[in-house]
């Protein structure tokens, strides 16, 4: 099996719906409420392929969850408001694991203005699991799916990218606020979170879109952790950018002028940054500093 494949099959099977606006193959869906349009969301962590007990503390594990959802709504450029969390158990799990675990929901939830409202909990013979289903709203503002990137585009991308797995990937901040403020003040034509890698992610815009990309090697902004994770993998820091997962930065498209006249406000508390350019011939390529162009195979993490 292979996730891109298995959301294909969904997508072709699932039954059209006049209340639903965007379906199965964005970061959220888009429905039609009686107040307007609204967003949804839901994601899983699995013990084991999201998380290492042994590495991951529960108040922590407890602010992942969460912020991972809330991540897909700012994908949408729209606001987070509430949230559904449901967590399987281990028959094991002592009180105060699932208490701090509980604390580390509620917090993170509450910093970014949104309310648990319920759930389920459950328990038995396998893995911790958890799940958090996150409701939006528009506030009036269009949601931005990835399926607008248009041939001129400019590609940008907020924050620095790779070595997550060095502690980020814990601590990261969904760019809720920045997302909203894009979106209300910029013409966004796509946009997607980083969170199975920066090739991979950025494939999604571009099949959704039916365009291609080209990518400038100097202009994708390396975090120091790619740099130290480079020196254990053997792999270049630029590859742990291209391909290293949750990094939940916002990767988003929009037309050249837009892009200037936002790298020239520089409004936002993360900088963003212009790393290539949307093109009609499809495929993803990447242009090294001879400007010399190689096509790339879109890499990252897939879950089947």
């Amino acid at each position: 099996m292979r996730e891109s494949l298995y959301i294909k099959y969904l997508r072709a099977v699932q039954k059209p719906s006049k209340g639903v606006l965007k379906g199965i193959g964005d970061d959220a869906a888009v429905v039609r409420g009686p107040k307007g349009l609204c967003v949804l969301t839901t994601d899983a962590l699995l013990e084991g392929t999201h998380f290492r007990l042994r590495d991951t503390g529960p108040w922590e594990l407890g602010r992942k969850a969460v912020a991972a959802s809330l991540s897909d709504i700012a994908a949408m450029g729209c606001r987070a408001t509430t949230a559904l969390v449901s967590v399987a158990f281990p028959r094991s799990t002592p009180m105060r694991f699932a208490k701090q675990l509980a604390r580390g929901i509620n917090d993170t939830a509450a910093k970014y203005g949104v309310t648990v409202v319920g759930g389920n909990t459950a328990s038995g013979r396998g893995p911790l699991f958890i799940t958090v289903t996150v409701l939006g709203d528009t506030d009036g503002l269009r949601p931005v799916l990835r399926s607008g990137a248009r041939p001129g585009d400019a590609i940008m991308v907020t924050g620095e990218l790779g070595g997550s797995i060095l502690g980020r990937h814990l601590r990261f901040e969904p760019r809720l606020e920045e997302a909203v403020y894009l979106n209300r003040n910029f013409r966004l034509h796509s946009m997607i979170d980083i969170s199975d890698g920066l090739s991979l992610d950025l494939g999604h815009i571009l099949e959704d879109s039916g365009v291609g990309a080209v990518l400038y090697e100097e202009q994708i902004p390396i975090s120091r952790a790619a740099y130290r994770l480079a020196r254990r993998t053997g792999k270049t820091p630029l590859r742990h950018a291209l391909s290293d997962g949750e990094d939940y930065e916002l990767l988003f498209t929009l037309s050249k002028p837009q892009a200037e006249m936002l790298l020239k406000k520089n409004p936002l508390k993360v900088p963003a940054t212009m790393i290539g350019r949307i093109r009609k011939e499809k495929g993803l390529f990447l242009k090294d500093t001879y400007g010399k162009l190689r096509r790339m195979r879109p890499e990252g993490y897939e879950h089947l």
